[in-house]
């Protein structure tokens, strides 16, 4: 069973990141600064994830580099829920197309990078019993957003950016070699996996500013088909997940700005029912036996509502900000069988400060996530029924009055009989931007 084993875990472990740092912390100090309510107003290369549109209302070239640092201080239990890579690089730089004629300063491009100091991507699996938070594994990638904007008119912009990275697909072979000892052959395929973020800008006057933009669900699929043979017999492994999920999003934005006030307001809708959840699917030929596939918990994930709320107010050459978010939570509060997906209502609290000199500005900001506490109760099914993994848990132990030690319930799932969870995530960071 050593090799079956070896060629399981080398599965599970290609599965189990998740979707986008600019999610969940922000891109830029800038528009992290008002809470993210930048749809209808920002115009720097964090509009590549806030609304790509936005670009073509920069003024001029320019490079941003910077630094976003986070704490968390969730909680499972009495236990701090930590989080790997709390420091990422964010590079971004935005510039306009030199063409003439008509489309002469109307075509601008930008990029916005966020990177992990030492990886891509960080990956870790889940057991479908395991408590962790899905909504913060979602950071640990790079992340890739070039843009291309429009300036349709003086007042009216379109923008479009792609959310690239990579899938996984391929198959592993393992078979008794020459020296009888097993061997194995890898080929594994890295096509691109892309999503877009398209947006629309329309300032109907100088003041009022509307903003509209989807992003495309996105995800990294994992496949890998992992044949061997073992004692003569033949066995296959499928091994699939969806990772690095972001659901579909709609925002509708709209922003007061004159020379020294941009105040935004962003609503955001996300479609997060359509995912099938962070585990890993395994299906199986075994010899004499014949098609088997695992059972991965069904989790009926909810459809989103998120508001922003920010401002930044001009003294001089100083910016004073301040945000406010809210969200709803896509993981059901009630989960009485298996799963332990830790989440719960967020508000978000944001403050950013920034100072212009010459053709440079400094920006920092700093933000605290308050998350709803839950508390999961668990369920013991009756002997006669058959729930699903999702809906109850079963005792594990047939009964047996010769043995005490067996009578009752026993229950393995480490959220038996219930689990607490919430608490506070910090983040931060600075970036300086520069006009070429």
């Amino acid at each position: 069973m050593r090799p079956l084993v070896t060629i399981l875990m080398l599965g599970l472990a290609a599965g189990g990141a998740r979707a986008n740092p600019a999610e969940v912390f922000g891109l830029g100090s800038r528009a992290a600064g008002v809470g993210g309510a930048a749809s209808a107003w920002i115009d720097d290369f964090s509009a590549a994830h806030y609304n790509p549109a936005g670009i073509a209302f920069a003024a001029g070239n320019t490079l941003t580099v910077g630094v976003l640092a986070s704490k968390s201080l969730l909680e499972v239990n009495d236990a701090t829920y930590r989080l790997p890579e709390p420091l990422g690089l964010v590079v971004g730089a935005t510039g306009t197309v030199p063409l003439g004629g008509a489309l002469a300063g109307r075509v601008h491009v930008g990029l916005g990078l966020y990177v992990l100091p030492a990886t891509i991507l960080r990956i870790t699996a889940r057991l479908p019993d395991e408590p962790f938070y899905p909504y913060y594994d979602r950071t640990q990638r790079l992340t890739v957003l070039p843009a291309l904007a429009v300036r349709l008119a003086p007042s009216v912009s379109l923008g479009v950016a792609v959310n690239a990275l990579a899938v996984v697909d391929g198959q592993v072979l393992a078979i008794p070699g020459p020296t009888r000892a097993l061997e194995a052959r890898v080929d594994e395929e890295i096509p691109p996996a892309l999503a877009i973020n398209a947006g629309l800008r329309w300032q109907p006057t100088p003041q009022h500013h509307l903003a509209l933009v989807y992003r495309q669900a996105f995800s990294v699929g994992f496949n890998t088909l992992a044949d061997a043979e073992i004692a003569g017999e033949a066995l296959t492994l499928d091994l699939s997940a969806e990772e690095l999920y972001t659901p579909h999003q709609l925002v509708v934005g709209y922003a007061f700005r004159t020379a020294t006030t941009a105040a935004g307001l962003d609503v955001t809708a996300a479609r997060w029912s359509a995912y099938r959840g962070p585990f890993v699917r395994v299906a199986s030929e075994l010899p004499l036996v014949g098609a088997l596939e695992g059972s991965t918990p069904e989790v009926p994930f909810e459809d989103t509502i998120g508001v922003r709320a920010g401002v930044e107010q001009r003294v001089g050459s100083v910016f004073l900000r301040g945000g406010w978010a809210w969200e709803s939570s896509a993981v059901p509060a009630e989960q009485p069988g298996v799963t332990n997906l830790l989440d719960g209502p967020k508000h978000t609290f944001s403050l950013g400060l920034g100072i212009a000199f010459g053709r440079a500005r400094l920006d920092l900001h700093g933000t605290a996530q308050l998350v709803g506490g839950r508390t999961i109760t668990k369920r013991i099914a009756d002997p006669d029924d058959e729930p699903t993994a999702f809906d109850a848990l079963r005792d594990e132990v047939v009964d047996n009055a010769n043995e005490p030690g067996t009578i009752g319930a026993q229950i393995s799932n480490p959220g038996y009989p219930f689990i607490d969870s919430g608490g506070l995530m910090l983040s931060g960071g600075l970036s300086l931007e520069v006009g070429l």
